[in-house]
């Protein structure tokens, strides 16, 4: 990547005229790049004054963030329960899920796929996507039998390739960022996909 891309990325919770006022700032301090999750409005919308502003200075778009909850909606846990993380005995619904279960990959490969194959429609070449642990819970992944053998950067890392198979799937030179949070990362075992980015740090 020839260019540095200087991000700030956007909620999905943030309006329209706040994301004007936004990128107008973000212009001021050299920011070159908007991030938005990957079911923001932005990727349908085609006509807000925000989308004009982004045009008009010329800036770059990539898809994600922290959007695991995307990925497995929590309304599946009431009847698919071993699809989410297992702390003490008992299954979790909030924070991450089970990345080992054969279930939970499938929905995570369907929902990544819908997910990206909207999204990266807007995003800027070379095109960049994230997928980033829920903030303040990186380390909580599952305890269940089948994951206890691999640490919570490892289970992460499971879920990420998950979903960076399907985007290889839509465009092959597309890149997704995930964070490395892992204390002793030469004990990995776990290895990340060759269209994924590492990034030490993310918002």
């Amino acid at each position: 990547m020839e260019e540095t891309r200087k991000r700030l990325f956007i909620s999905r919770k943030t309006r329209s005229k706040e994301r004007e006022k936004l990128i107008k700032l973000a212009v001021e301090n050299e920011c070159n790049t908007l991030v938005f999750s990957l079911n923001d409005n932005f990727f349908k919308d085609k006509n807000s004054k925000y989308i004009k502003l982004i045009k008009n200075h010329n800036l770059n778009v990539e898809a994600g963030g922290r959007d695991f909850p995307l990925l497995l909606p929590g309304k599946l846990f009431f009847f698919n329960r071993d699809m989410f993380r297992m702390e003490q005995g008992k299954r979790k619904k909030s924070h991450h899920f089970c990345p080992t279960n054969p279930k939970t990959i499938a929905v995570i490969s369907e929902n990544s796929r819908e997910l990206f194959g909207i999204a990266i429609k807007k995003v800027t070449t070379p095109r960049i996507l994230h997928l980033l642990p829920d903030e303040g819970f990186e380390t909580k992944w599952c305890a269940c039998p089948a994951c206890r053998a691999f640490r919570p950067s490892e289970q992460y890392i499971i879920a990420v390739n998950t979903a960076a198979d399907e985007l290889k799937k839509l465009d092959p030179n597309a890149m997704l960022v995930y964070i490395d949070f892992d204390l002793e990362p030469d004990a990995a075992r776990v290895m990340p996909r060759k269209n994924m980015l590492c990034t030490s740090n993310a918002k």
